[in-house]
């Protein structure tokens, strides 16, 4: 997805490549196999998966996704659950 701050032009949050991931994937390293029981020459694997922290800085324009994991809470307050919020 093209980068929602610089547009596509490239920035920090974008690591100056123009595009934002949203959607992750990629293979799952042998290691991490063996690890869980599985022989890796036989076996493989691909993971894949949707953050939804990405999907709320597109939305809301936050422009480093670290604010979610800071724990703090006048930052977190502003994304209350809709039953919470009373504005619906």
């Amino acid at each position: 997805m093209s980068c929602f701050k610089c547009k596509g032009k490239g920035c920090n949050v974008c690591k100056h490549t123009g595009w934002i991931e949203i959607l992750g994937a990629g293979m799952v390293h042998p290691n991490v196999l063996e690890m869980a029981g599985f022989d890796s020459s036989e076996y493989s694997g691909f993971a894949f998966g949707m953050g939804p922290d990405r999907i709320a800085m597109l939305k809301y324009g936050i422009e480093d996704i670290r604010h979610f994991y800071t724990n703090d809470v006048r930052f977190l307050d502003q994304f209350k659950a809709i039953e919470d919020r009373g504005d619906m």
